[in-house]
């Protein structure tokens, strides 16, 4: 096992020998699960396997997580690069029966033990829903090819998480639930940073500005050698301008009022409003900009509102605006696919 330093450079950490004939190596096999072919598109090795997994679903609500997979699923294909790939891709789904409705939420004294172990709060960030089962999912996915994992958390409860190379999660019913489904599978799938910056987040801020290893996010230490150069047209000043304290003076205000919301535990729909109202005021302000459209070094990215930069004024990896992602995002996305179901150059994009 590797760990990045603090250059982000790979450091081996940990390592063990396992020997596959060792008598301690179990040969049973666990209960056995109906996987649902939602898109088969061919052979496993040949195509990206992604894998849907339902938590929090009754028995009797085996046919609502069947329709919530197939319509998060649908939200993936209708962004791209996913549109246009979509034939790259098989998908699966499994439905496993949770002894109750719905996951844990720890900050309202929920807990549930559901089959997958899904739960908000983790790391105690109220909208984070990640499952720190990794044995009992990993023993429902065995029944099935993957090498992607959407988990699908029977809530409607804003929230969802994203870990690259690991799973993604999503709440099935709540409004945002497109929004929130696209962007943690960005993480998931491309290892795509969080681009915005005026949140809570569960993660603490490194003062030491480096490089990030994420392909969407720059220190932007040397302008000349910036990571997605090729794509900056040579008009475009970088850093680039763009209306950010008029941004920031309004998602401060947004952030307080969304504090409020969940300390009182008021309902849902008064934070899915609250979010309209900031989408309306961003996709305005956003679009607006003269450097929208553009790629270049917007300053604000990574959680931190100084010193780190993403490509484009918007993308779906910072705003909930109904944006797509940014032209550097959608390369690095294309180039994961790439790996697993590679086409020759002119057969996809007309290139070379």
């Amino acid at each position: 096992m590797s760990k990045r330093d603090a250059e982000n450079a790979f450091r081996q950490v940990w390592e063990f020998e396992l020997d596959p004939a060792d008598m301690l190596v179990t040969t049973a096999a666990p209960p056995a699960h109906e996987v649902l072919a939602i898109q088969e598109s061919g052979p496993p090795p040949r195509k990206l396997d992604l894998l849907v997994l339902g938590d929090g679903y009754t028995a009797q609500e085996r046919d609502k997580c069947e329709a919530d997979a197939r319509r998060h699923v649908e939200y993936l294909f209708a962004v791209e690069p996913f549109t246009r790939r979509r034939s790259d891709f098989n998908v699966r789904a499994i439905c496993p029966p949770a002894l109750a409705t719905g996951i844990s939420r720890p900050s309202t004294g929920i807990h549930r033990h559901s089959v997958i172990g899904a739960t908000y709060d983790a790391f105690r960030s109220e909208r984070y829903v990640l499952t720190f089962e990794n044995r009992r999912w990993r023993e429902l996915a065995a029944w099935a090819p993957y090498e992607l994992v959407l988990i699908v958390a029977n809530s409607e409860t804003y929230g969802g998480g994203g870990i690259y190379g690991l799973y993604s999660t999503t709440a099935a019913d709540n409004p945002w639930g497109a929004y929130v489904t696209v962007h943690e599978f960005g993480h998931h799938i491309a290892g795509l940073a969080d681009e915005y910056y005026t949140s809570e987040v569960a993660y603490e801020i490194d003062d030491q500005r480096i490089e990030p290893w994420e392909p969407n996010a720059t220190a932007l230490l040397d302008p000349d050698q910036l990571k997605w150069g090729d794509l900056v047209d040579d008009s475009t000043p970088l850093p680039t301008p763009w209306p950010k304290e008029e941004f920031e003076e309004h998602a401060r205000g947004i952030q307080e009022r969304r504090r409020a919301i969940r300390a009182e535990n008021r309902p849902e729909s008064e934070m899915s409003a609250l979010f309209s109202e900031q989408q309306a005021f961003e996709t305005e302000l956003l679009a607006g900009a003269p450097t929208a459209g553009r790629v270049g070094a917007f300053e604000g990215a990574n959680y931190a509102a100084r010193g780190y930069y993403r490509p484009e004024i918007d993308c779906v990896m910072f705003t909930r605006d109904r944006v797509p992602f940014c032209a550097v995002c959608s390369r690095a996305l294309e180039r994961v696919i790439d790996r697993y179901a590679p086409h020759p150059p002119d057969a996809r994009r007309g290139d070379s």
